[in-house]
């Protein structure tokens, strides 16, 4: 899996490449990238929750972020989070 997360033009599917308008069709990209943004805020605060022992919040947050933007990494969190609340 690449470092983006798997983030690419809605449009026409070209590889993420850091820019707000697509490379290869000029897509504005812009909100995409708030969604992929916002959904590493809410996996740092749900990491956060569980450091604190916030188990139900931290499974909310991890939940979320991957309802904005699935990853991997999300899923490991949202696996861990799961965990910490009994298996839910």
């Amino acid at each position: 899996m690449s470092g983006d997360g798997g983030l690419g033009c809605p449009v026409c599917k070209a590889r993420f490449r850091g820019a707000a308008e697509c490379s290869r069709c000029g897509a504005d990209l812009t909100a995409p990238m708030l969604l992929a943004s916002h959904a590493y805020v809410l996996r740092q605060q749900a990491r956060q929750a569980l450091r604190s022992g916030d188990a139900r919040t931290a499974l909310a947050t991890a939940c979320a972020a991957q309802g904005l933007h699935a990853t991997a990494e999300g899923g490991l969190v949202e696996s861990a989070c799961k965990l910490a609340n009994g298996g839910e």
